[in-house]
């Protein structure tokens, strides 16, 4: 399968909130992996969402706006504005893993 990304993708375990219906409707996801152009959002179950809609970080206030590119099952890929939501994605990264890394020392060592 050629790879078809023009960067480099980050794995990731986002939480996120999808904002639609004229921001009264909202739909829990998890941030699988994420480049520059957009992002791998999986869901429980297969999302009923339109294709234009926004997506709100956990812990953020930033809502930005974003296009579904594709649809699998439960995953679906997304397109937004080129780096517009990296620096945010990196912090929360970041967060994420050095979160995972204390826990697993801690689990590690009792």
């Amino acid at each position: 399968m050629d790879e078809r990304r023009q960067s480099i993708r980050r794995k990731s375990l986002l939480g996120a909130r999808l904002v639609f219906n004229a921001r009264s409707s909202t739909l829990s996801c998890t941030i699988r992996n994420y480049c520059e152009d957009g992002a791998l959002l999986c869901f429980g179950e297969r999302p009923f969402i339109p294709d234009q809609l926004e997506i709100l970080l956990d812990n953020r206030s930033t809502i930005m706006p974003l296009q579904v590119m594709w649809r699998r099952g439960d995953k679906v890929g997304i397109a937004f504005p080129r780096g517009r939501f990296m620096n945010e994605l990196k912090e929360d990264a970041a967060k994420t893993s050095a979160a995972g890394s204390a826990l697993l020392a801690e689990q590690t060592f009792h």
